[in-house]
């Protein structure tokens, strides 16, 4: 691979005039979360609003929705500031397929979905990209608070053997659906966002983290097996 961008790019002014390729390969990153904040709110927190048993809970689910709009609101400011085309114009991630249909499940969405995010922003915190670096920095304290819940939660949910099949199914089932999350692991644009110095992990050292520290969640915290899965992903997409 190419040498890596070692320097920092302060505005928009200056990543445009580094050239389309780093704005092009920056705004992939950019409206991918303009996109998958709304839909995450949409739909995995605000279905949870009904199904949350306690008035606490309610509320809990009421300030994660707003906070994942926020998190929209403030990443679509940075792609309006780069001119970048309507992030709309492509589907969200297809973990967001997944339906809530439990209190349990809504939990296993924040332990586990906000996990991967974390993983990624992580990553971003880092980013050659200033304002995406202080913005990924910004919502990271909200983005732990959010799997925090979820972890919390599900501890409490784990020691329940009337919630405890629903929790080992939805787990199973949001783990794989995520893998797809972190893009494929022969991605052209993963080789792009790493020369320019806008992500430092490829696609499976990211996939490979989320699997560690979900096995970990599963495994040793709430005591339940973890599915079979790979850390390489073949998928047709970036």
């Amino acid at each position: 691979m190419p040498q890596t961008l070692m320097k920092d790019v302060h505005d928009a002014a200056e990543a445009c005039a580094l050239g389309d390729e780093y704005v092009t390969a920056l705004g992939k990153i950019i409206n991918s979360h303009v996109r998958n904040e709304a839909a995450g709110a949409a739909v995995f927190d605000e279905p949870s609003i009904a199904l949350a048993p306690t008035p606490r809970e309610k509320w809990l689910a009421c300030r994660m929705a707003m906070e994942e709009y926020g998190h929209h609101l403030k990443f679509n400011k940075l792609a309006n500031e780069l001119g970048l085309e309507d992030a709309q114009s492509r589907p969200p991630l297809s973990v967001f397929d997944y339906q809530v249909e439990s209190w349990t499940g809504y939990v296993m969405t924040k332990a586990i979905v906000d996990l991967a995010e974390i993983v990624l922003m992580e990553d971003l915190c880092q980013c050659s990209y200033v304002p995406l670096r202080r913005l990924c920095r910004s919502l990271m304290p909200e983005e732990r608070f959010h799997v925090g819940f979820g972890t919390t939660t599900a501890k409490q949910l784990a020691a329940d053997p009337a919630t405890r099949e629903d929790m080992r199914s939805s787990a199973h089932r949001l783990i794989t659906m995520t893998l797809p999350f972190f893009g494929r692991s022969d991605s052209r644009n993963n080789e792009l966002f790493r020369r320019w110095g806008i992500k430092r992990l490829t696609n499976d050292e990211a996939r490979t983290e989320f699997v560690r520290r979900t096995r970990v969640l599963l495994c040793d915290e709430l005591g339940l097996d973890y599915p079979e899965v790979e850390p390489r992903w073949p998928g047709t997409t970036n």
